[in-house]
């Protein structure tokens, strides 16, 4: 299943993108797929400590176990 990740104008420094689709596995849970970023762009956590990153999981305060669904749409932006 895919799901869309979306970045800031901050964090599009630091990924070069806007946004990108992740394929992933079903049952794959929020927390999981926020460890996946940060080992794709380490600069992320590096940069920036916890409690100045914002994220949503569909417009919504995302739980760390909620389990992801095709379509979902993830942003992360700096708070």
């Amino acid at each position: 299943m895919k799901v869309k990740i979306f970045y800031d104008k901050e964090l599009k420094k630091i990924t070069e993108k806007d946004s990108e689709e992740a394929v992933v596995s079903e049952g794959l849970k929020f927390v999981n797929m926020l460890g996946f970023i940060f080992a794709s762009y380490p600069e992320i956590g590096k940069t920036y400590p916890p409690g100045r990153l914002g994220l949503l999981l569909n417009s919504r305060a995302p739980k760390d176990f909620d389990v992801l669904q095709g379509g979902d749409k993830i942003m992360l932006k700096i708070v």
